[in-house]
């Protein structure tokens, strides 16, 4: 009995110690990043570190590092958005972001100004590719060069350089402009279906437009009556139904939902925003097409942290970048390795999308510095 006991107890010692020497399973590979636009689960891989043959990059980022902080000019990096930005940021690579929220027009005199003074504090614009264009036309960009983040093509969806091939701005993600309408106060079936339908009697006094002397977005007329899909005498005929105003298409879309207006024309940038909080808020694919177009990212000519802003650039268009800043404001990426994160409500696959390029962005540009259609929106 005694030698039983002795054989399994020895055969129970071998199992525990041929268990121990044995080598660890692999654990299960992570499920991949669900297809889009179902939003990511599970956290993205960063920029990857500088390899050998990176060394120019790495002297770059060293340098980043030194100088510490970057100053942002922005008009979509604000509330939380820009906490989320920043924060994962500096995370990163220890570089503080300070954020200067406003309009693209005004930060465009501001910058011309700074310029002429010398004492350029901008390091990067944020905002409007017509915005980024006219800066390029004012000589007040510089281009940022080569990017790590931009070298395998395969990763993008969209071009970050289809605005701007010589790399003066680069797309940071992609949205649609075009008529919206308040869900409550206009029935399903009853939405205008293309712009000649803004000049029905039914509609006067309840169409809400972003300002088109401040805002570029009134501009885009200019695409679409030079791709000949629109004549100019809809606009004119738009122009006298009693407009309503907003400086700013995230307020035409903050307006819209609270139902002041029951048309809106503004992006689905800022219409994500009001529908994630469930405003009643959806978005039109006209019969003439929707824009489709992205925000841009340019750095600044003599800004105090060039190297740094470089850094945030590539960052922002690497597959980290992109995940935090699409979730934080729920647009579509410019990636093909990162989600949407976008409400189905303003989640669009156009019939007859506009595509900005650079040609149309330079022709928009022009028609919102001279203010071609001011007196035609807003006749006195």
């Amino acid at each position: 009995m005694k030698r039983r006991f002795l054989v399994v107890g020895l055969a129970i010692s071998l199992f525990v110690v041929l268990a121990a020497c044995a080598p660890k399973a692999s654990p299960a590979p992570s499920t991949p990043a669900p297809a889009r636009p179902t939003p990511v689960s599970t956290p993205v891989s960063s920029v990857s570190p500088p390899t050998s043959e990176d060394g120019a990059w790495a002297e770059i980022v060293q340098a980043a590092k030194k100088e510490g902080q970057i100053n942002v000019y922005t008009w979509g990096w604000t509330g939380d958005i820009g906490l989320s930005i920043a924060k994962a940021f500096e995370n990163r690579y220890g570089i503080r972001l300070n954020l200067i929220t406003g309009r693209g027009a005004e930060f465009i005199e501001r910058i011309k100004t700074e310029t002429r003074m010398k004492n350029v504090t901008a390091d990067l614009f944020e905002g409007a590719s017509s915005h980024s264009e006219n800066m390029r036309f004012e000589g007040l960009l510089t281009p940022a060069g080569a990017l790590p983040a931009l070298r395998n093509k395969a990763d993008f969806s969209a071009d970050p350089l289809l605005f701007s091939s010589e790399g003066y701005y680069f797309m940071e993600n992609q949205f649609f402009l075009g008529l919206h309408v308040n869900t409550n106060l206009v029935k399903a079936g009853e939405e205008p279906k293309a712009w000649a339908d803004l000049t029905e009697p039914k509609w006067k006094g309840k169409i809400l437009f972003a300002d088109p002397v401040v805002s570029v977005s009134g501009s885009y007329f200019a695409a679409l009556i030079e791709l000949k899909r629109m004549g100019l005498d809809v606009v004119e005929r738009i122009g006298k139904q009693d407009l309503m105003f907003d400086p700013s298409t995230p307020g035409v879309a903050a307006r819209l939902a609270r139902g002041e207006a029951a048309i809106g024309y503004t992006s689905t940038n800022e219409s994500a925003n009001v529908a994630k909080e469930g405003g009643p808020i959806k978005v039109i694919d006209t019969r003439e097409g929707i824009f489709a177009n992205g925000l841009a990212l340019g750095q600044v000519k003599g800004g105090p942290h060039p190297n740094a802003t470089k850094v945030l650039i590539n960052w922002m268009l690497s597959r980290e970048g992109q995940d935090v800043y699409t979730k934080a404001k729920s647009v579509l990426t410019v990636r093909n390795d990162v989600a949407d994160y976008q409400p189905p409500a303003v989640r669009l696959k156009p019939q007859n999308p506009v595509f900005i390029t650079t040609e149309l962005n330079d022709l928009i540009a022009k028609a919102f510095r001279e203010k071609q259609y001011v007196p035609l929106l807003k006749p006195k």
